[in-house]
């Protein structure tokens, strides 16, 4: 992914960002399946250019974004990753709809 299509996608999901109000189950899991997209790209990338500060740069910002909007999902939405799990005493993690169990026509 070039450095311009990068820059792309950082201005779409810091808009993402800003429009934090009552963002929709479905918004949130887009910008999480994107944001995770976009650190396994730059991950590789990093791979095989590890002194790039702009790359290490550009896949902590995605972090942060992923790391922010799945607190938000499982705070309003419940559990999408069992690796979350705190201070619970049973295994429930799934017990709330899975994300692609949605209630529209046309889900995944």
């Amino acid at each position: 992914m070039s450095m311009e299509n990068r820059n792309m996608n950082n201005r779409n999901m810091n808009n993402n960002r800003m429009n934090r109000t009552e963002r929709t189950e479905r918004e949130l899991m887009d910008i999480i399946t994107k944001v995770s997209f976009a650190m396994d790209d730059t991950r590789l990338f990093l791979d095989t250019h590890p002194d790039c500060t702009e790359a290490m740069e550009y896949f902590q910002k995605m972090h942060r974004i992923r790391h922010e909007s799945v607190k938000e999902y499982t705070q309003r939405f419940g559990q999408i990753v069992s690796y979350h799990i705190d201070g619970c005493d049973s295994w429930d993690w799934n017990s709330a709809p899975l994300p692609w169990h949605s209630s529209k026509k046309g889900g995944c």
